[in-house]
């Protein structure tokens, strides 16, 4: 499974199109479609993370079809389809005709792709399976007796990934193995907002991560020629504003029939500092025994996250504590979401701007530490810093770490602390951490290969003396996190 960490986007404001280091996806694109067997590709992803615009621009050179499923009843959809393969394969026909049903649609591709490569997207797959639900079934069918036999690149896109493992990736689902690549589009990272914001300092970056995550859409709603504070004032907190609406207008896409007041709540609550079981049924106003099939809804959609400690052997597991997995998400739910209604009104704006200009420490601590997990797998790049295979955070009632990276296999473990603070960190902060990791360590019979991560915005002359000594001591500031 490939995980896009770049992408293509659009420029709203300048209506053309950018490429941010894409290179890597679309050669892995470029060098299936250079062989001749039949490929069916599955490209999925959140809302707003850019599958669209890339296999769009993708496809561009190509001959292809692209079909965008929208939110049609099935006979507008198959006539629209009908029409888009008529076009391809440049036939004269009656601008009403439609084919009889879908089998008929599909094997209308044969010809299309017998003896060329061409290219066939279904944008919006989860959108067809609703007005057809059967339409998976469908393809499985036609791939399975002739299309795997052609040239054809298949690609199907999608954003509610509950139904593309349903219909494609689970073990029952009709087009389980027939895909030859399931191909995930991941945000934006950190590394990755320079493109976007060239003339801001790498505190500055972090910080805007920390409030817009790394979803394109986001990012080009933002003007990079003010300071993040003023784009929080105009994109955010404006009733007018690219992104005031945007969360719930994105989750009303994504929980048509679901009870979406209650899962706002759900994730209000965890945006606000609970996250366990007991704290989030709390807040939410839930009864416990209810609250795991919600909060199993979220992480299928990929909003929310369940982390466990991660421990010495992978049975030493805890209650799980639950996360937003998007900043943004987090950030409107903090403080938009609740006082939604009063800015629609234009009351209240500048005492919300203030508390978030206070408040914007408190906004970039938890994402400055998920930050730290990333660049830890990341460390193979870092001289001294053994490579690590898994990141999380750690806790029991004796300590907290919340940075840790190891490889079981080969025994080495990280020992981080990221504390987005002014003061510097000095050797006491180290000794504190080395302390911790005792209590990580305690009970193990076996010998681990010990290093420990500073991620701080200051760092004391004192400290840096005592990592150019010691070789387990690494240190990392907010322009080596951006460097990525």
């Amino acid at each position: 499974m490939i995980h896009s960490q770049t992408i293509i986007l659009n420029d709203a404001l300048a209506g053309k199109t950018m490429l941010h280091n894409r290179e890597r996806e679309l050669g892995y694109l470029d060098t299936r479609y250079a062989s001749s067997r039949a490929e069916l590709v599955i490209l999925y992803g959140r809302r707003r993370v850019g599958k669209t615009t890339l296999i769009h621009h993708w496809a561009q050179d190509k001959p292809h079809l692209f079909f965008f499923a929208t939110q049609d009843d099935n006979a507008t959809l198959l006539r629209r389809f009908s029409q888009q393969v008529k076009g391809a394969s440049e036939e004269s026909h009656d601008p009403d005709f439609t084919y009889p049903d879908w089998e008929a649609a599909l094997r209308s591709l044969i010809p299309l792709a017998r003896e060329r490569r061409f290219v066939v997207v279904i944008d919006e797959f989860p959108r067809l399976v609703a007005a057809c639900p059967p339409i998976a079934s469908y393809l499985q069918m036609v791939w399975d007796m002739e299309l795997q036999h052609t040239q054809v690149f298949f690609v199907l896109t999608g954003s509610l990934l509950s139904v593309m493992r349903q219909q494609v990736m689970a073990p029952d689902a009709p087009l389980y193995l027939r895909h030859t690549w399931p191909f995930e589009l991941q945000p934006l990272t950190v590394a990755d907002l320079p493109a976007f914001f060239p003339a801001y300092t790498a505190d500055e970056l972090i910080e805007t991560y920390a409030v817009l995550g790394g979803l394109p859409y986001y990012l080009i709603s933002a003007d990079p020629a003010v300071d993040l504070l003023t784009n929080i004032r105009r994109a955010i907190l404006s009733p007018t504003g690219p992104l005031f609406n945007e969360i719930p207008l994105q989750l009303h896409l994504e929980m048509r029939g679901m009870d979406i007041p209650l899962y706002m709540r759900i994730l209000q609550a965890i945006a606000q500092g609970s996250h366990t079981r007991a704290e989030i049924s709390q807040a939410a106003a839930l009864q416990d025994k209810n609250l795991s099939h919600y909060l199993l809804a979220l992480q299928e959609m990929g909003l929310v996250t369940a982390q466990q400690p991660l421990g010495r052997s992978k049975e030493s597991q805890h209650w799980a504590r639950y996360h937003l997995e998007d900043p943004f998400l987090r950030f409107w739910h903090r403080f938009v979401g609740p006082r939604q209604a009063e800015l629609e009104i234009g009351y209240g704006q500048e005492a919300l701007w203030h508390i978030i200009r206070q408040q914007m420490p408190q906004i970039v601590a938890p994402v400055w530490e998920r930050l730290g997990r990333w660049r830890l797998l990341r460390s193979g790049r870092r001289a001294g810093l053994p490579p690590v295979a898994e990141v999380g955070a750690w806790w029991s009632a004796r300590a907290q770490i919340d940075v840790i990276g190891l490889d079981r296999q080969s025994r080495s473990v990280v020992f981080g602390e990221a504390r987005w603070r002014q003061e510097p960190f000095t050797p006491s902060d180290l000794k504190q951490l080395t302390d911790r990791g005792q209590a990580w360590l305690l009970g193990s019979d076996a010998h681990w290969d010990v290093h420990y991560a500073i991620f701080g915005r200051g760092i004391a002359p004192s400290l840096t003396e005592l990592a150019n000594q010691e070789p387990n001591v690494h240190i990392f500031t907010p322009a080596d996190v951006v460097a990525g």
